[in-house]
């Protein structure tokens, strides 16, 4: 049996419980909040201190078809860019949970891309994992020679169990997964992680 730890980026400040996304003075880049775009709260988020510029992660994450790399439960993913080669919507294939099974497929709309810094996504409803006002936000912001890397997940679903579940797989893609091949790729350590307890 294949267990899929990944979950679409759905879909990225220190404070476990409020990913602040304000201003980033060394870059002068404002971030937006995910108040912007949803109103459920935070469910997960990581923090990770990567050894490379925002510029080589960027050149990794920023590409979304490029998330199977770092995303070991994905087959494939794929993005489409506008004609300044900013990333608008990215389908997610999943590779089968158990032999034989089909696969699964989840598609997220782009609401803010900002080369080198970061983006948000939204995912579309309804969709196969029952996520709902489900906002995924990554950034990066320089830390001398290194690039702070955060993804932070906002969401609702129907009932309780549907919420459980979903908090947990997140908490294996985004800390089992992702993390730990970000690590590997570039060097570096896990500076936080949130995942709501109920």
């Amino acid at each position: 049996m294949r267990v899929n730890k990944t979950i679409p980026m759905i879909s990225l400040a220190l404070g476990h419980a409020l990913i602040g996304y304000g201003q980033n003075a060394e870059q002068g880049i404002q971030f937006p909040s995910a108040s912007d775009f949803v109103s459920s709260p935070l469910r997960n988020s990581i923090t990770l201190e990567l050894k490379a510029s925002t510029s080589e992660v960027w050149a990794l994450v920023g590409r979304l078809e490029r998330m199977p790399e770092y995303s070991s439960g994905l087959k494939k993913v794929d993005a489409e860019y506008d004609a300044v080669d900013h990333c608008k919507a990215f389908t997610c294939t999943f590779l089968p949970m158990e032999e034989g099974m089909p696969e699964t497929t989840h598609t997220e709309i782009i609401k803010w891309y900002k080369p080198n810094a970061g983006l948000a996504s939204i995912a579309e409803e309804p969709n196969t994992f029952g996520l709902k006002n489900s906002l995924g936000m990554l950034t990066l912001e320089s830390k001398g020679n290194s690039t702070l890397f955060r993804w932070s997940q906002y969401f609702d679903a129907d009932d309780m169990e549907s919420l459980k579940m979903n908090v947990e797989a997140f908490r294996l893609a985004l800390n089992e997964d992702i993390a730990s091949n970000l690590i590997k790729t570039f060097g570096g350590r896990v500076v936080e992680s949130y995942v709501q307890q109920f």
